[in-house]
């Protein structure tokens, strides 16, 4: 988790919703059902035990699991009023962060699979970063669109009140 400073009010904190698993899962799962329907495809022209395609399906898909699994605890990300953190790896650790003042735009990306659930990225356009703005965003957040005006009315917020001060 990402330390939230002293003053800083937490706006959402999480992880990418399970449903952003289940697209990686369904993709990959279906490759690892390949090995038993060549088992059963092969079988019926020559005489195969189709027990090892079986395990070689169960051993993969095993895998694509636990690769999902993973792939979802390997990303934390962290709104405040102040910066938007995203945090990705679980041995190696990469953290990305950016003030709330320097982001210009809150962008939504949805395919298919993530209309019909109901998640998405948001992305966050800077200005004047080094920071590749593919690595500021936050990866398969349920319900995207009302996230992001979350974020813009805070961004609005955040700028009145910096205009207002000035």
């Amino acid at each position: 988790m990402a330390e939230i400073l002293e003053g800083e009010k937490l706006i959402w904190q999480g992880r990418p919703t399970w449903k952003w698993s289940m697209s990686f899962l369904l993709k990959w799962g279906l490759v690892g059902l390949l090995p038993l329907i060549v088992g059963v495809l092969l079988g019926l022209v020559v005489d195969v035990p189709i027990s090892w395609f079986v395990a070689a399906s169960v051993i993969f898909i095993a895998i694509v699991v636990v690769l999902a699994w993973i792939k979802r605890l390997d990303s934390f990300y962290t709104v405040t009023d102040r910066r938007v953190v995203v945090r990705r790896g679980i041995a190696n650790r990469n953290e990305r962060s950016a003030s709330i003042d320097r982001i210009q735009n809150v962008n939504t990306k949805q395919g298919l699979y993530g209309r019909v659930l109901n998640f998405g990225d948001i992305e966050f356009d800077t200005a004047g970063s080094d920071i590749n703005d593919s690595d500021l965003a936050l990866r398969g957040i349920s319900d995207p669109h009302k996230m992001r005006d979350t974020f813009d009315r805070e961004l609005v917020q955040r700028g009145s009140t910096s205009a207002g001060g000035v």
